[in-house]
């Protein structure tokens, strides 16, 4: 919490948002400028901007535009990953109770920063929460009105595990009914897109892990959050329009990063025992050949060359993925649980 409030008033939740942009000038007008009126009565708010070494005048056009706003500048694009660790260390530094990752495409409703700051004070076990996603109406209005493509597969797949369309057999990662808020939905994950975590789970079970550098790295840090003991959903009740599709839709870049960072996240998930993980990684690695794995759709040869160098980069690290598997295992053996109670008897 904050420093010292005057005798008789309650401590102010501190809430800081962090938005990761690389050449996404167009949106920013519209994603600061909502961000900024959020309405926040009782709360810090805090509104930050990491710049992934963009070339097309974003960080000069927010600093300018929104004086407010705290800018950090990286020198390199070091991916979504890292980029937002970087703000989250900040924000954290800076005594944040609650960070919200907003991405550069979303307008915010003014309620919808207090809506979850509340929901997460009335609610201490859960760790992360998120938004459901509207479409963005590009005239400017922030109202809501129909489900992103996003939110209708969450809903259509509901607390399945990250992985239901290709092996829906595998058990539901969900938290049990008992304990849990009204109008939520125990998705496999929260998107990074609109993704609002507490402060006290990234103490206790760590960041982004940056070795995805972009893609999984948000259903990641969701399991980990549920083998430390806290719940992971989607709010059904409150909304966040988002654009959504990136830059990187269809892209060399973007199918390898998807397809290597799969194969990272299932060898690394120790609720799979090895035949069904072997396979799911073989049906997987016979779509990749040719060309219509996750990522996008390509020719055979390109497939066979993108995930030959996909399986170079994971052989690389078997090391660091004997040794993630191993923390994991740790988390579900730490005293989480009792942590938890004394934090809320505190409050």
């Amino acid at each position: 919490m904050t420093s010292p409030n005057p005798a008789g008033q309650s401590p102010r939740v501190r809430v800081a948002t962090i938005t990761v942009g690389t050449n996404e000038r167009r949106w920013l007008e519209r994603c600061f400028a909502t961000l900024v009126d959020s309405d926040t009565p009782g709360i810090d708010l805090t509104v930050w901007y990491v710049d992934n070494d963009s070339d097309d005048g974003s960080t000069a056009f927010v600093e300018d535009r929104f004086p407010e706003v705290r800018v950090i500048q990286n020198r390199s694009n070091v991916g979504f990953a890292r980029a937002n660790n970087i703000g989250m260390r900040a924000a954290l530094d800076d005594g944040a109770d609650y960070v919200f990752l907003v991405n550069p495409d979303t307008q915010t409703p003014k309620s919808l920063v207090r809506d979850l700051t509340e929901f997460m004070e009335a609610w201490a076990d859960y760790g992360v929460v998120g938004p459901m996603q509207y479409e963005y109406d590009e005239s400017g209005g922030t109202a809501l009105g129909s489900y992103n493509d996003w939110s209708k597969t969450a809903l259509r797949w509901g607390e399945q595990h990250a992985f239901a369309g290709d092996w829906p057999n595998h058990p539901s990662p969900a938290s049990p009914p008992e304990g849990r808020a009204p109008n939520t939905l125990e998705h496999a994950y929260v998107q990074g897109a609109a993704f609002f975590v507490r402060a006290e789970l990234l103490h206790t079970v760590g960041l982004f892990d940056e070795v995805f550098h972009t893609y999984y790295e948000e259903t990641d840090l969701c399991r980990r959050a549920r083998w430390a003991g806290w719940r992971a959903a989607l709010v059904l009740d409150v909304g966040i329009q988002h654009f959504g599709g990136g830059g990187t839709a269809g892209s060399n870049y973007r199918r390898i990063q998807m397809r290597r960072n799969r194969y990272y996240y299932l060898l690394t998930d120790i609720d799979w025992h090895a035949l069904p993980m072997l396979r799911l990684a073989g049906r997987w690695l016979n779509d990749d050949l040719r060309g219509r794995g996750v990522g996008g759709v390509t020719s055979w040869w390109r497939g066979t060359w993108e995930t030959a160098e996909a399986v170079c980069w994971l052989a690389r690290r078997a090391p660091l993925i004997r040794a993630r598997r191993r923390a994991h295992h740790q988390l579900g053996r730490q005293t989480v649980g009792a942590g938890r109670s004394q934090a809320r008897s505190a409050r």
